[in-house]
């Protein structure tokens, strides 16, 4: 952009007199700033979705229209926009949309079986999005769930999984074509739906830090971290498993759970828009660009520990089924 400014402002001064066109030199103002900015701030795959942003069907998908899955996707980011946005989304909600990240992980993962990829990272990321679930059960926020929501996140959540597992298949299906599409061509879809995870991953990190900001979180106190100085009331509450509100620090290991997911699949997202060339038309050609490669993940050995460290984040929330009190039905 501030080549094509510099371009612009220069054949301008040829045909008009600078005083002429000050526009001109508010542009070039302007697009110095932008490449400033983008000096100190590098294109990454998230910010590459804001200029190529996945727009939600007219109306929501339902459970008997047969959609796409780059509009299942589109639908499911819009319902998580409209619920944020009402300040009504639901723990069950926020499951929903955790489920579908780590079935979009590992059906991107069949997929790269398919033209021959290498699906390690892709299943490692789906392990962590499986984790961050898990990590969601010690928690509950007193909500029933409403069967037919319509457009709501859970309905949107579906319609992904319908989705992908119309276009992609069963793992026993690798290597078949569905419909008139090749192997190739299901990779590549499915591709294009990775490149939107790190928004869907920034939701769900929102989720959870709104979570911890307003207390509407309820959780055993004997599930919840330990506190340095535990006040009187969470002494008692602990002894006699009680539930109380979770807030602050009590969200500290779902949040890291999460947080290492939403890095997986936004590290995937940077390495596939890299390899993809888009990169390259983002960057000015004389600005060096600052080396952003410790959010890449690397090969599959460097993720498989990372995931091992979520495993260990996650120990004491694995080995819980459920609260001793058994929390109102979700």
């Amino acid at each position: 952009m501030a080549e094509v400014a510099d371009h612009s402002a220069r054949l301008g001064r040829r045909l008009l007199p600078e005083a002429a066109a000050p526009e001109l030199d508010v542009v070039r103002h302007s697009a110095a700033t932008i490449e400033r900015d983008a000096q100190a701030d590098p294109p990454t795959a998230v910010a590459s979705v804001v200029l190529d942003r996945l727009v939600p069907l007219p109306g929501p998908p339902s459970g008997e229209a047969e959609v796409t899955v780059l509009d299942a996707a589109a639908g499911l980011l819009g319902a998580l926009d409209r619920a944020q946005r009402a300040d009504d989304l639901t723990l069950r909600d926020f499951r929903a949309a955790v489920a579908a990240a780590e079935l979009t992980s590992r059906y991107a993962a069949v997929a790269a079986g398919m033209t021959g990829r290498d699906a390690g990272p892709l299943l490692v990321a789906g392990l962590a999005w499986q984790l961050a679930g898990r990590a969601s059960m010690v928690f509950h926020d007193g909500r029933r769930g409403v069967p037919g929501d319509g457009g709501g996140v859970v309905a949107s959540s579906q319609a992904l999984v319908r989705a992908l597992r119309n276009e992609v298949g069963a793992p026993a299906d690798i290597g078949e074509q569905h419909g008139q599409k090749t192997p190739a061509d299901v990779a590549a879809t499915v591709r294009q739906i990775l490149r939107y995870m790190p928004v869907l991953a920034d939701r769900l990190t929102m989720a959870v830090d709104h979570w911890s900001r307003t207390g509407q979180l309820l959780a055993n106190a004997r599930d919840l971290p330990r506190m340095e100085a535990m006040p009187q009331d969470r002494i008692e509450a602990v002894i006699a498993g009680r539930h109380v509100r979770a807030s602050g620090a009590d969200l500290d290991r779902l949040r890291k759970v999460v947080g290492r997911a939403a890095d997986l699949s936004t590290g995937l997202a940077e390495a596939l828009y890299r390899s993809s060339g888009t990169g390259e038309v983002a960057q000015r050609p004389r600005v060096e660009r600052r080396d952003r490669g410790a959010k890449v993940p690397g090969d599959a050995e460097r993720l498989l520990s990372r995931a091992h460290a979520v495993d260990r984040d996650s120990t004491g929330t694995r080995l819980l089924h459920w609260p001793r009190q058994t929390p109102p039905a979700r």
